[in-house]
Parts: structure tokens; sequence; C-alpha cells
């Protein structure tokens, strides 16, 4: 009996032994087989018009060929994103077994800025898209009186720490002259004065406000009172720095 007791305790030590080996070699098998069937055999691009699929494909750095499972897809974005600044948001989407789709939004230039010797076309989330000269920069709404530091292409926007607004809060201006329909009617934004902003807009209107206005009553309040308020042939400087805020004040011009 104490023999048989003996075996069965090597049999039940060897087993104690062989499992964990064949986790292992399981974990091991399942690598292989990800390793060797998930392979990119096709690229689809999606969501592009400025620029063609072969040059996303080639920005991205993904080859046929690669893994599938192993891509690091922020890395795939983050070389497109720098590579095509016209590209704002990158998605890149496995599509088991063998395709990666890449699905990109594209953005177009909402103002221009000077900086480093140059006009830089600036996109509406703030991102630095070229450097284009003055003709080229007039197309779009001049931001004067500040100026781009250290700009890049495909970088974020940045502005001295002397400068009376800051880039985040000139970019919120932006986006709120975009949500109510007027950046196309805006000529230019003026920080030239550290007491007041000055938007020029719609051709015959100086707008004054202050800094750090609420962007979003002032602009919304602006495009109400020239479109309902206001006669077509009057123009002049419009105050919206009163007391009250609901206040807005016209001084005509008559030139």
């Amino acid at each position: 009996m104490p023999q048989k007791r003996k075996k069965r305790r090597r049999r039940g030590g060897l087993s104690r032994l062989l499992r964990p080996l064949s986790v292992i070699l399981a974990a091991v098998a399942v690598v292989a087989a990800l390793t060797l069937f998930f392979k990119v055999e096709t690229i689809e691009v999606t969501g592009a018009n400025r620029y063609q699929a072969e040059e996303i494909i080639a920005a991205s750095g993904v080859e046929i060929g690669d893994n599938l499972i192993l891509l690091d897809r922020w890395r795939v974005s983050q070389r497109i994103y720098t590579s095509l600044p016209y590209i704002t948001d990158v998605r890149p989407k496995q599509k088991f077994p063998n395709t990666l789709d890449i699905e990109v939004t594209e953005t177009k230039a909402a103002a221009a800025i000077q900086g480093a010797g140059a006009y830089w076309l600036l996109s509406g989330s703030g991102k630095l898209l070229e450097a284009v000269d003055a003709p080229a920069a007039a197309a779009d709404l001049e931001i004067v009186g500040v100026q781009a530091e250290n700009p890049a292409v495909s970088e974020d926007l940045a502005l001295p720490e002397d400068s009376p607004i800051t880039a985040e809060r000139l970019m919120e201006l932006l986006t709120v002259l975009a949500d109510e329909g007027a950046i196309g009617r805006a000529d230019s934004v003026d920080c030239s004065d550290p007491r007041v902003l000055v938007l020029n807009y719609d051709g015959r209107f100086r707008v004054e406000m202050f800094y750090d206005a609420d962007f979003q009553f002032k602009i919304a309040s602006l495009v109400k009172i020239v479109d309902e308020k206001l006669e077509p042939n009057e123009k002049g400087t419009l105050l919206m720095t009163m007391e009250d805020e609901y206040q807005v004040n016209l001084v005509p011009s008559y030139d």
C-alpha cells in the first residue's frame, strides 16, 4: 500500500508540472496563429477629398503584410495627422481578418495669422495648415495685432504670453463665429488694442468687445442686431462694451 501511494503522488506531481507547460504552449500557439493569419492585405481610406488615398496610406506607415492585431492605431493616427496638415481627425479601424479601414476628416482654413515672416492658414480647431503669401491669406478672416509664436505646419497655434488674448480664447471666438454662421461675414479680428478686441464685420461695422466677454452671447447678439435692427446702408462702430451687457450702441459713420 505505501508503494502504491508513492506512485500516485509521482503521477500527481508530474501532472502539476505539465499543466502550466500546457497553458504556455497553448498561448504560444494562439500568438503564432494570430501572427500568421491576421495580416494586412487591404487598406481602405474613407472621408478624403483633398488628399489621395495613396498619400494617406503612405503617411500612415502601414504596409501590406503588417500584423493587423499588433497594429498601433494611435501611432498610425499621429503619423497621418502630423504629415497631412489638412486632416484633423483620423480613425483607423481593424476589419478582420485582413483589412485596415482609415477614416479621416479633412478641414479648410478658417483664418490667417502672421508669424515668423509669413502668413499662416489656421483651421477652426487651431491647427496651423500652411504658410502662404499675403494675397492667399486675404481670402480668409485675418487675425491682426498678435502673431503666432514659433509656427510650424501641423502644430497647434501658440501666442506669446504677453498677448491680450490666449490662443484658446481666440479659437473659441472663431468657433462661435462659425457656429453662428458669421465667420464668412467677419473681415478681421484685431487684437492691437490691449483694452478691447475689435471685430471688423460685414464690411461696414467695427465691433468692440472685451477680451473676457461671453463670445457666444455677443456674437449671437451681433448677428441679430445687424440682420434685424439695422438698415443695410448703416455703418459705423458697434460698442458692445457697455456696463449693461444687453446694451449695444452704434456710433454711425458717414464716410
